[in-house]
């Protein structure tokens, strides 16, 4: 019995932290300024992940979001200039442990 127990609560945690790292991105709306420093893409088995890297070393993600009908992460990814400063929404956190980044969801560049 209480093997089940400690099994409910162990799968149900696993849940929770499941739920939490998949909706992390719908939350924490921000905007915020940034100079483009550098900009990648990290190749993976089944999708890319475009990565923005600021002048103060701040790391962004650009994927698309389901839930917020966000399709356009490459058009975004493309319009972005290194040296050149943008006002970016962003929503999520930064979770080193787990390389979760702030995913910027629209930008407008600032005319020097």
């Amino acid at each position: 019995m209480k093997r089940l127990i400690l099994n409910m609560i162990l799968l149900i945690t696993i849940l929770l932290i499941t739920v939490v790292l998949i909706f992390s991105e719908y939350f924490n709306n921000q905007e915020i300024e940034i100079t483009v420093e550098d900009k990648y893409i990290k190749r993976g088995v089944k999708t890319d992940i475009y990565l923005i890297v600021d002048e103060n070393k701040n790391t962004y993600k650009i994927t698309d979001l389901f839930f917020k009908f966000k399709f356009n992460s490459t058009d975004l990814y493309n319009e972005l200039e290194k040296g050149n400063t943008y006002k970016v929404k962003t929503s999520g956190f930064r979770i080193k442990i787990l390389s979760q980044y702030p995913n910027i969801n629209k930008i407008e560049k600032i005319e020097d």
